[in-house]
């Protein structure tokens, strides 16, 4: 019976370490809950854009967008879908409508 008992006693360990890896996965990461540590500090590096260049890559997908268009007979469409910083906006727009 001392091997059953062993067994019963390494199965209960192993059930509370269970127990308390779940736990401890589920718990906020740091105390205050910003998720990340108090003495971190918050990045500061900007990132420069070149809007004059992010609008040239917009002109010549719409270009090209058009082109197909004329060319194609209209039973195939193809969905583009460009991403700009938000600060370039007036760049683009100052660049001609977008395409609907």
């Amino acid at each position: 019976m001392r091997i059953g008992r062993r067994v019963v006693v390494a199965w209960a360990g192993l059930c509370l370490a269970g127990a308390a890896a779940t736990s401890a996965l589920d718990a906020e990461p740091y105390a205050d809950g910003t998720g990340s540590p108090a003495e971190e500090p918050a990045p500061t590096q900007t990132h420069a854009v070149n809007c004059e260049e992010v609008a040239d890559l917009v002109e010549q997908a719409r270009a090209e967008a058009a082109r197909e268009r004329a060319e194609g007979d209209g039973a195939v469409q193809r969905l583009t879908v460009m991403s700009a910083p938000e600060e370039c906006a007036d760049e683009i727009e100052a660049r001609g409508p977008a395409s609907r």
